[in-house]
């Protein structure tokens, strides 16, 4: 038996080469680098192999039967786990993780004290041998355990864990690979099928949300497989990014003013806030369907109260229904724009002085013909199509410029909804010049502020571009 003074020599040989390795990796070839890595992984199965053994061990003295009399209570501690997690220093879920697999390596405790058969002694095996790391270990006994808990008898299950650990070794499948053949194999032998499993999928469906403290909605999904298969498309098709090239097929030198619309009109979000906005706007495109349902006639319609002064100051805050935080008057002048949105406008005494809207809408009519001139949204480098687009107001629909119910082609351009509301939020603008929008940076990132002309339309004279 290997002793604690041991592994502590072993220990300390690992940290003087592990201080060689780390001196001398930036010396070394590719080739040699992936073989450090391989070695290394080999020497670090064998160890995670010990910690589950030892675990394992620590799991079965300290047992509830044994009660005070086990490993853990003798110890002055109320689980094991946390025994465990004092002794090695790790997290509470990887200590329960290893006494999990620890338990289910062993054989059962039997009366006299002795120690049944292993359950899995194929796993068993490629763990010590070190062919097998203990996450791909604890994926194949996962697997198995679940066979047999759905009926399949011992020689079956014996059966799967055997070609699982052999087909992880022949082909040095990694811990993904070898979870999807095990769910492959589990649609063979599984003598039920799919059904159960989606019947449980259905009643575990779900979807919460909930206003938080900080104004935020919050919530939890759980989806069935055939619901995260449409989100997931539907979200991918949306997020999918458009190849452009030059008619020649050759390569295209950009202009100063192209470069200065695509270097500063950057997409700097992250994925996690694009998923957000692919979602809003598959909803807001779905509330607009002509088959969707109509209350008194009208589509889905966000109700917001804002005030007359505020509305005419673009400040100030506006109340969606439903929503106890407020939102800047940037978000209902972004809403005027597109949505069809309900404006219910208060006076400085809280009396109604409008509730309602009037024709400021684009029509179906106007927005294909803006779809024809632009191409899609006019932000630089965007390639949302027209179809994903809102109307924006060149000059705002309040402006003594442009009247409200004035809602003319040439004040209307297509902007996506992140690049809308963007719009509405920073220093860039807007503004048509003989029918072509142009957008005018800000001053600091053009002193003169040049207007660039930003449109995809398909229509037109190309200009000659220099050589």
């Amino acid at each position: 038996m290997v002793t604690a003074a041991r592994l502590r020599e072993i220990a300390d040989d690992l940290r003087v080469v592990s201080r060689e390795i780390g001196a001398g990796l930036a010396g070394v070839g590719d080739d040699e680098l992936l073989e450090v890595m391989a070695a290394v992984e080999g020497v670090g199965r064998v160890v995670g192999a010990v910690q589950v053994r030892v675990a394992g061990e620590v799991g079965v003295r300290s047992r509830r039967e044994l009660g005070d009399e086990g490993l853990s209570r003798a110890q002055n501690f109320t689980s094991v786990v946390k025994l465990v997690a004092s002794v090695t220093g790790s997290s509470v879920r990887e200590s329960k993780a290893r006494l999990e697999m620890g338990r289910r390596l062993r054989g059962a405790v039997l009366l006299g004290g002795g120690e049944g058969p292993a359950p899995f002694p194929f796993v068993a095996r490629g763990l010590d041998e070190g062919v097998l790391g203990v996450e791909t270990a604890s994926v194949i006994v996962r697997h198995c355990v679940a066979l047999a808990e759905r009926g399949c008898s011992p020689v079956v299950v014996a059966r799967a864990e055997q070609t699982l650990v052999g087909e992880t070794r022949a082909l040095r499948l990694t811990t993904d690979q070898t979870a999807k053949l095990a769910i492959r194999l589990r649609e063979v032998v599984d003598p039920d099928g799919a059904e159960p499993r989606d019947e449980v999928h259905q009643q575990q469906r779900s979807l919460t949300m909930a206003q938080a403290h900080d104004g935020m909605i919050r919530g939890r999904f759980a989806l069935t497989p055939e619901q995260g298969g449409v989100w997931l498309a539907s979200i991918q098709a949306m997020q999918s990014p458009r190849v452009t090239s030059s008619s020649s097929g050759g390569p295209r030198f950009m202009s100063d003013s192209e470069f200065v619309a695509q270097t500063a009109t950057a997409d700097t979000r992250t994925q996690a806030q694009k998923n957000a906005d692919t979602v809003t706007e598959l909803i807001a495109r779905a509330a607009d369907a002509p088959e969707m349902p109509r209350i008194n006639g009208a589509t889905t319609t966000v109700n917001v109260h804002i005030s007359l002064d505020d509305l005419e100051a673009g400040s100030g805050v506006g109340w969606i229904d439903g929503i106890d935080q407020p939102v800047p008057a940037s978000t209902v002048a972004q809403l005027r724009c597109h949505s069809p949105i309900a404006a219910t406008l208060f006076g400085n005494r809280g009396e109604v002085l409008h509730h309602g809207k009037s024709k400021r809408l684009f029509t179906a009519a106007q927005n294909r013909a803006l779809a024809a001139r632009d191409g899609g949204c006019v932000w630089p480098e965007c390639d949302r199509p027209p179809s994903f687009c809102e109307t924006h107001h060149a000059d705002e629909w309040v402006s003594d410029d442009h009247p409200p119910g004035r809602t003319d082609i040439d004040n209307g351009m297509l902007l996506c909804h992140f690049h809308h509301r963007h719009l509405h939020r920073s220093a860039w603008k807007l503004v048509m010049l003989e029918g072509v929008p142009h957008i005018v940076p800000p001053r600091w990132v053009d002193i003169e502020q040049v207007p660039i002309p930003t449109t995809r339309r398909r229509t037109g004279r190309l200009r000659r571009e220099a050589a």
